[in-house]
């Protein structure tokens, strides 16, 4: 952290540091509550932070007080990412592998919901979902060893 939580007043907006690795990226910008007279931070939803920017009582990963501006950084990273991926996803989608892949899901959908209109819900004995998976099995070999028209 590159500020000192004691000139912080409520009101400001500060950053909130998640994570910048493997994972992803995440942050996100929230407002003061109020600062303690030793430097503890409380935010309006209420997450607390002590003089070191660290989060106070956190069940798992900690969170971290950071500027603004690095919290806009990692937001805008994330958002890159994500559009890379959401791309990513589209061209699987438009691919050979992505339409066979959709249209045995769409197709076991269809099944399912014409017998679950007509009486035929799923049973104890996992009988339907059994039913399910050979459709499905079916489907994609259909679709495997036919090409499109």
């Amino acid at each position: 952290m590159s500020f000192n939580t004691l000139d912080l007043k409520p009101g400001d907006k500060i950053g909130v540091f998640f994570y910048d690795d493997t994972r992803g990226s995440k942050a996100e910008i929230h407002e003061v509550d109020k600062v303690s007279s030793k430097g503890f931070v409380t935010l309006k939803d209420g997450t607390r932070y002590n003089a070191k920017g660290k989060e106070i009582g956190a069940y798992s990963d900690a969170t971290y007080l950071c500027s603004v501006e690095k919290a806009i950084s990692v937001i805008e990273k994330a958002l890159l990412r994500k559009g890379k991926t959401e791309a990513e996803y589209q061209a699987y989608l438009e691919s050979p592998e992505g339409k066979q892949e959709t249209c045995a899901r769409e197709a076991v959908g269809a099944l399912i919901k014409v017998l679950n209109q007509n009486g035929w819900y799923a049973d104890v004995d996992g009988h339907l979902d059994v039913l399910e998976s050979e459709i499905r099995t079916k489907v994609e070999k259909y679709l495997s060893e036919h090409d499109p028209v």
